[in-house]
């Protein structure tokens, strides 16, 4: 193709005279490039262009572009592609700011352009060029199209489909093989362009405006449609897509190009067949038959023209159709994709397939219409209400013949996606689970509408509906059971906030919450649909037959839907509560098992339970023995399970699912009926604070969960005052459970849950039941409930002491800091105490009285005095004791009873005495009678081999002293501290280098050693040890002052010390004075005032390094 030099002196002469004057200024600019194009000639170019007006480049727009198309078509060296990137780059900037109206400049332009990036010789035939070259020329492509005016274009439609073809298949291609992102854009971005159904060129709704241009756009997009689509569907779903703006382009492509070709309007809609039809049927096939006939090699068939493109008849579209149908198909993936605005560009393809190509793809409008639905339920707002509105739009714009079939194709597909749903939840793909189960949840959405009867109703009351539905439901909410299930926990806190977590409901194939949530939205669209009511039929029937804990969980949440009948929650609530549903068996049993042969020397002799028929050896000749016992070594006994017991473990963790699910029902079900829920508090409130004092962590926490949706329902503001409204409810079924034996644990459950909820305000409901618990506790037949009892005395002493005790304040750190003794001031007081009993005595004398006489004369004297008041003075009565200390008394006094049994029971006897005991403080006519009383057996627990024990006693111990103090000093030397004292000087050999990693921290001898040392101080002061009795608690206590032992022993230690010398300074002076044993000399101050014999040895450094530094710490508070 020849390309003629547009400067004659023709066109000079009928230029303009500015413009004639401006092209004389750009000649020499063009020439300069023309002869070499360096990036300042270049860089020339450009400011000059910029310069100029508008409308002068357009009308020069020829001779501003020969330089580089001269430049262009030369290819070769890397040089010539660097010289290409420049001149591209300048050229450009020229389209940029011309409209393309020459034909012969653009397709010289678009086939210079297409020439520098395609090689047929090549993988793709994409030119092995340079990344930044390709994208510059695409580029360039893109603005030169973008640029052309309607003629041009037109006729460039017209006459150059094979160059426009190639350069689409070219775009594509870059796109496909492409690794640079900036690249793939720009491609596919060319793609739109020369497809002309880039936005620029089209209105709003991608629809190209000019009639005559859309035909011609259409007539020459249907020879590549199929292989266009299909590279654009590789884009889409490479797995190498860098970001999501690839996978975007490649779809917002596919819907222009596809809507474009394959939209309704290119179809000539016909009220019916007519003769011209069959002539021209029969006109084409005889052409077509006389082409086959016709044996033409490849080499001498003519090139194809326009004119040859196939038609679009009727026929046509239905294959397009089929094989578009492939691509939609799978695009559909798409719909789980991570960006969002990848599944708006998807919602956007598949909506305009359904209004705009409904008639032209039938066989892609159900696959779309899934995709609509499903993405109606995204979590992207964005997405989910374009979606929304465009499935109402779909079903209101059809007609009702259309809507019907609409409606009937829809159920059809619902049931397809029961029948596929358990095959795609068992693979491990989780965005496919989910968006299946929003596909599910869309049909229903469309499926329960506002009518009246709705169309859920008539699609599953055919024979096998409901059962489909349950089947998939029941494969989707399949849990998974483990040990953790039967975790009991240590100890609970009711006061706790209701756990967010559901551990007990762990869903086998739903591996995250979004999945998890969308099974729970499609079981409430169930419960809110019209026909719940015999859903929960179904549901219950298939109860009856196997009670699992999936058909709980289904059933939980059809009950709590928002829009459901009250009448459902009642029938899930009276069913759940059935004593044989509510009370499963979560104990495993330790039944006998089966004999073994290793058990037996013979088993046809010693082993009966393998005899089925045999006689036995042993007898006497003739005699025979037949047993028929239906047990052999084929089958053995079955083993036996114990009463309310699970045979397996696995038993046992599906029955705690079930009961959590049961539990966590409850409150469901409450929170749906709101204050409908009051007929039920009599029946189910006892059972879930039962729930809520289980051993059972699980079981804690569901019933920790209901219980807070019982108060939430009834719009109370903590479960406080739902008891304090409802005490009449639970303390009436308490009083009627502790009447039967086997309902006593649960009672007592229940109780313990109340009272650690409960304000002294409910205090007069729970006295009667404290008091009969304590008249059962001494019944033999409930000793077995024992400790039950005694949790429920713990629980109420606990109470108690958080409504009734005052805690001392501690003093100020100032009073609780004491100055180093002088001991010569005590010096100076003893010589003046000296003088004052001389002179004394030196009066004894005069007066002729001995010392023991002048006592006895005081003492008659005081006597009488007291007598005088006694018959003056008037009898008080002391005030009655207040009910919660009479019931406390009753209470420890009961307790001293059970310090001598087992280690559980003594225990918690020795704990609530502990905690019981301090609220008798100001009752010292209760308090000492009750110490007194359990010193016997707390003595008798200092002998005790357990450690535990002997740390509760020992605590038990402290807290007598700070009540009772000196009043049991000689006893509890004697008795208490010597065994602690021999326990402390055992274990330092034992405790020494014991580090942090060391398990023996861990042990409960360390544990008890801690808590000894801890107390002495307290228990020096208490007990007001003097003399001998604080020199043993220090000879105790020394060994710790040890480096060698564990650091808070240590520290232990010198805090004792420390105390002992606020308490008696001189005493702890004169034993740390031995302990360290050292030579110094100490010259007291006051030598000059009396005659004081120096001291040797002081207390205040040890020769030991050992006991050096925790010696010096000691006198470091006291300098």
């Amino acid at each position: 193709m020849s390309y003629q030099h547009p400067k004659t002196m023709l066109h000079i002469m009928n230029m303009s005279p500015p413009t004639r004057e401006t092209f004389y200024r750009i000649k020499p600019v063009c020439e300069l490039v023309m002869q070499d194009p360096s990036p300042e000639h270049l860089a020339t170019f450009g400011n000059v262009v910029d310069e100029l007006k508008i409308d002068t480049v357009q009308e020069l727009q020829q001779y501003l572009l020969f330089p580089f198309t001269n430049h262009l078509q030369y290819q070769g060296s890397k040089k010539t592609f660097e010289l290409h990137l420049r001149m591209l780059e300048a050229m450009k900037e020229v389209l940029l700011r011309v409209k393309v109206c020459h034909f012969r400049v653009c397709e010289r332009l678009l086939d210079l352009l297409l020439k520098m990036i395609f090689d047929k010789n090549r993988p793709g035939m994409i030119a092995d060029v340079p990344e930044e070259l390709k994208l510059c020329v695409v580029q360039c492509l893109s603005t030169l199209m973008l640029n052309v005016d309607h003629e041009t274009r037109l006729k460039m439609l017209q006459a150059n489909v094979p160059l426009l073809a190639q350069a689409i298949f070219v775009s594509v291609h870059l796109a496909k093989l492409e690794k640079l992102r900036a690249l793939r854009l720009a491609a596919l971005n060319c793609l739109a362009v020369l497809t002309v159904t880039h936005p620029e060129l089209t209105d709003g709704v991608g629809h190209i405006t000019d009639p005559a241009l859309e035909e011609v756009v259409v007539s020459m997009m249907a020879c590549i449609l199929p292989g266009v689509l299909a590279a654009l569907q590789d884009v889409a779903m490479c797995t190498d897509n860098p970001g999501h703006a690839v996978v975007a382009a490649a779809l917002s492509a596919t819907h222009r190009v596809m809507c474009t070709i394959m939209n309704n309007r290119q179809v000539q809609q016909q009220d019916g067949v007519k003769v011209t039809d069959f002539l021209k049927l029969l006109t084409q096939k005889s052409k077509e038959l006389k082409d086959v006939s016709t044996t033409v090699t490849s080499k001498d068939r003519p090139k194809r023209d326009t004119k040859d493109i196939p038609k679009r008849s009727p026929e046509w579209y239905a294959m397009a159709s089929e094989k578009l149908a492939f691509v939609v198909k799978n695009l559909i993936p798409l719909v789980t994709h991570e960006h969002y605005k990848v599944r708006k560009e998807l919602a956007v393809l598949c909506y305009r397939i359904l209004s705009e190509c409904s008639s032209t793809m039938q066989p892609s409008l159900a696959m779309t219409l899934d995709v609509m639905i499903t993405l109606s339920t995204d979590p992207y707002q964005e997405v989910s209400e374009y979606c929304t509105s465009a499935v109402h739009a779909h079903f209101a714009s059809a007609s009702k013949e259309r809507l019907a079939e609409a409606i009937d194709s829809l159920c059809e597909n619902f049931f397809t996606t029961l029948n596929c749903l358990p095959r795609i939840l068992i693979n491990i793909d989780s965005s496919r689970k989910l968006s299946v189960l929003s596909l599910l949840y869309g049909y229903l959405k469309i499926l329960c509408d506002e009518g009246r009867p709705q169309r859920l109703s008539g699609a599953l009351s055919t024979s096998d509906g409901f059962d489909r539905l349950c089947d998939a439901l029941l494969t989707a909410a399949d849990l998974q059971t483990d040990l953790a299930l039967l975790t009991r926990h240590a100890g609970r806190d009711v006061k706790s906030p209701p756990s967010t977590d559901t551990p007990w409901c762990r869903l086998r194939y739903l591996d995250n919450k979004e999945s998890e949530k969308r099974l729970q939205d499609v079981c409430q669209m169930l419960g809110g649909a019209e026909c719940a009511e015999l859903f929960l039929d179904r549901l219950l029937e298939l109860f009856h037959e196997k009670r699992s804990s999936e058909l709980v969980y289904i059933i939980n949440w059809v009950g709590s839907a928002p829009n459901s009948t009250p009448n459902l929650a009642k029938r899930i609530i009276n069913k759940y509560i059935e004593e044989d549903i509510w009370y499963l068996p979560l104990e495993v049993t330790s039944g006998e098992a089966p004999l073994t042969k290793e058990e037996t020397r013979d088993p046809s002799i010693y082993n009966p339970r393998a005899w089925a028929k045999d006689s036995v050896p042993g007898l006497y000749e003739g005699t025979t023995e037949v047993r028929y016992t239906d047990v052999s070594y084929m089958r053995p006994r079955e083993r036996y399970v114990e009463p309310n017991t699970c045979g397996t473990i696995a038993e046992a963790q599906a029955n705690m699912a079930f009961s959590c699910l049961v539990t966590e029902g409850l409150g469901m079900m409450a929170r749906r009926l709101g204050a409908d829920y009051q007929p039920f508090m009599l029946k189910t409130l006892c059972l879930i604070l039962e729930r809520v004092g289980s051993k059972y962590e699980n079981l804690h926490l569901t019933g920790l969960k209901a219980l807070h949706d019982v108060a939430a329902a009834f719009q109370r503001d903590s479960v406080t005052d739902l008891l304090a409204e409802n005490a009449d409810y639970f303390t009436n079924q308490i009083t009627q459970r502790l009447k039967k034996a086997w309902r006593t644990q649960s009672a007592l459950q229940v109780l313990s849950v109340v009272m650690e909820y409960s304000d002294s305000s409910i205090l007069d409901y729970l006295y009667g039941i404290v008091e009969d618990v304590l008249i059962q506790s001494c019944d033999k037949y409930y000793q077995r409930h024992l400790y039950a009892y005694l949790q429920v005395f713990l629980t109420f002493v606990t109470c108690i002491r958080k409504w009734f005790l005052v805690e001392p304040k501690p003093k100020p750190k100032k009073e609780l800091q004491t100055q180093e003794i002088d001991i010569m001031k005590d010096v100076i007081e003893f010589e003046k105490n000296k003088k004052e009993s001389a002179r004394l005595l030196s009066e004894e004398k005069e007066s002729n009285m001995t010392v023991e006489e002048m006592y006895k004369e005081d003492m008659k004297r005081k006597e009488e005095e007291m007598l005088n008041e006694d018959d003056t003075a008037v009898s008080e009565e002391s005030p009655p004791l207040p009910h919660h200390i009479r019931v406390t008394v009753t209470i420890l006094k009961r307790c001293v009873n059970f310090i001598a049994l087992g280690r559980d029971e003594s225990l918690v006897a020795l704990q609530i005495l502990a905690l019981g005991l301090p609220l008798l403080k100001e009752y010292e006519d209760e308090l000492l009678p009750l110490v007194h009383l359990c010193w016997a057996p707390l003595v008798a627990k200092f002998s005790a081999p357990e450690v535990l024990v002997l740390k509760s006693a020992f605590e038990l111990f402290v807290v007598l002293a700070t009540l009772a103090k000196d009043f049991l000093r000689s006893r509890a030397v004697k008795d208490v501290l010597q065994p602690m004292y021999k326990f402390l000087w055992s274990m330092a050999a034992e405790s020494q280098l014991k580090d942090n990693g060391s398990a023996y921290r861990l042990s409960h001898m360390y544990s008890l050693q801690v808590s000894v040392l801890g107390a002495l101080p307290a228990l020096v002061v208490d007990l007001g040890l003097q003399d001998e009795q604080l020199t043993e608690a220090m000879r105790a206590a020394q060994d710790y002052l040890s480096a060698k032992q564990p650091k808070p022993l240590q520290m232990l230690a010198v805090k004792f010390f420390q105390g002992v010398m606020s308490y008696n300074y001189g005493a702890a002076w004169y034993h740390l004075r031995a302990l360290c044993d050292n030579g110094v000399r100490h010259h007291s101050q006051y030598a000059n005032i009396a005659p004081l014999v120096t001291i040797v040895g002081t207390p205040y450094e040890s020769p030991d390094p050992d006991y050096d530094p925790n010696v010096k710490l000691i006198f470091y508070v006291h300098k």
